[in-house]
């Protein structure tokens, strides 16, 4: 139930054991939403993320943006509502901005903590204390996955109905994130 994601990550390189500083690009990433309803549940996902970001003495910025139109729940049909309930003609991005990382203790980092501002159908939303699961951790790559809580009702977002009955107001956006150093 996405159009594209916008995520951006700061990082302070002094907060990590490695060094993180130079350029960073996205080399594999992928956002999966998940719709409940009484009657079924649907899955869209998107591997058409591209990112780039770089780290410096002040930290990393990371951008990701995924294109509206490249979720796909497997039916077209719904995949155009979603586009609609989403406002995607007029906020084709969704945008995340995730500051304040905190790194766990351990040569290898298990599970990082960010504050998450979430930019979606032309509304910003605040997800403070956000884990990410390191599932990679090196000199020269990073993956990170984690969920954003997403819910429509704070996007002003009207939940669409099947049968006159509306999808669950929850609406949970898995990432999957890896990054290369170079």
């Amino acid at each position: 139930m996405l159009r594209s994601v916008l995520a951006l990550l700061l990082v302070p390189a002094t907060a990590l054991s490695l060094d993180l500083t130079g350029k960073w690009g996205l080399s594999s990433g992928s956002l999966t939403y998940r719709v409940t309803h009484p009657l079924h549940k649907v899955t869209g996902k998107s591997a058409a993320a591209k990112g780039k970001g770089a780290c410096g003495a002040k930290g990393c910025e990371f951008l990701v943006a995924v294109p509206v139109k490249s979720f796909d729940s497997g039916d077209g049909n719904r995949d155009a509502h979603m586009w609609e309930a989403v406002k995607a003609g007029l906020h084709p991005m969704i945008q995340v901005r995730l500051t304040g990382l905190k790194v766990g203790k351990g040569p290898t980092p298990q599970e990082v903590e960010v504050d998450a501002e979430v930019e979606f159908a032309g509304k910003k939303v605040l997800f403070p204390g956000l884990k990410l699961q390191v599932a990679e951790w090196g000199k020269a790559s990073a993956r990170l996955r984690g969920t954003l809580p997403l819910s429509l009702k704070a996007f002003d977002i009207k939940a669409p109905s099947l049968l006159t009955v509306p999808i669950q107001d929850k609406v949970p956006v898995e990432l999957d994130l890896t990054w290369r150093k170079g």
